[in-house]
């Protein structure tokens, strides 16, 4: 059998997931608001959820991996911003309708999470990855989930 071809592919966060986060702050600000707590606490409580807001979607936005690539082999290779390639090793993957989560041990330790989403991937991608993922899966019994 012939392996599967490299997946490769240039990566940037999701602006859905970044608006999904936003939305979910204002939903906690509504919630502070119709609580019965007093305003001093509200204030306090509706800074703190703005300011973990914008720093949480500041750090997804500012993803320091721009390019990956899924090899014949089964390892991966992740360029950061600054161009420098490193050698990863799929810890899990995880596909939810159009989303797949792929998380990724890099050989120096550090750990990266690509979130891929209709509007940061293309369909083709997107279904290369589900078949190796679904092949994965099929073959170490790792800790991949394809539905």
């Amino acid at each position: 059998m012939k392996s599967a071809a490299a997946i490769a592919f240039d990566y940037r966060p999701s602006r859905w997931l970044a608006a999904a986060i936003v939305l979910v702050d204002v939903f906690a600000l509504v919630a502070v608001a119709a609580s019965g707590i007093p305003w001093a606490f509200k204030l306090a409580l509706a800074c703190a959820a703005c300011a973990y807001t914008a720093w949480s979607v500041r750090r997804f936005l500012r993803a320091g991996i721009r390019r990956a690539a899924w090899h014949e082999g089964g390892h991966w290779r992740v360029a950061d911003g600054d161009g420098t390639e490193h050698v990863a090793e799929l810890e899990s993957g995880i596909v939810r309708g159009s989303w797949i989560v792929l998380r990724l041990r890099r050989t120096d330790g550090q750990r990266v999470a690509l979130v891929l989403g209709p509007d940061n991937s293309n369909a083709d991608t997107h279904r290369r990855l589900r078949v190796q993922l679904a092949r994965v899966s099929d073959t170490k019994k790792s800790p991949v989930h394809v539905p």
